[in-house]
């Protein structure tokens, strides 16, 4: 399993829709996988690797 994390160096995330949409736009393979959203982060994971789509460096994307 390959899980990502998600983070904002500016700003809280938006809890209000759980995945945002933000999580399809870095990962455009995203189909539903498992999300944790929080203020502070977003985590989705991955049956394989995938490549993020890199937004600038406001926008952080780990393997962890």
């Amino acid at each position: 399993m390959f899980t990502y994390r998600i983070t904002l160096l500016l700003g809280k995330l938006d809890t209000s829709t759980c995945p945002p949409a933000v999580v399809s736009v870095i990962f455009p393979a995203f189909n539903g996988e498992p999300v944790t959203l929080t203020e502070s982060e977003i985590t989705v994971t991955f049956a394989t690797e995938q490549t993020p789509t890199d937004l600038g460096p406001l926008v952080r994307v780990e393997l962890i």
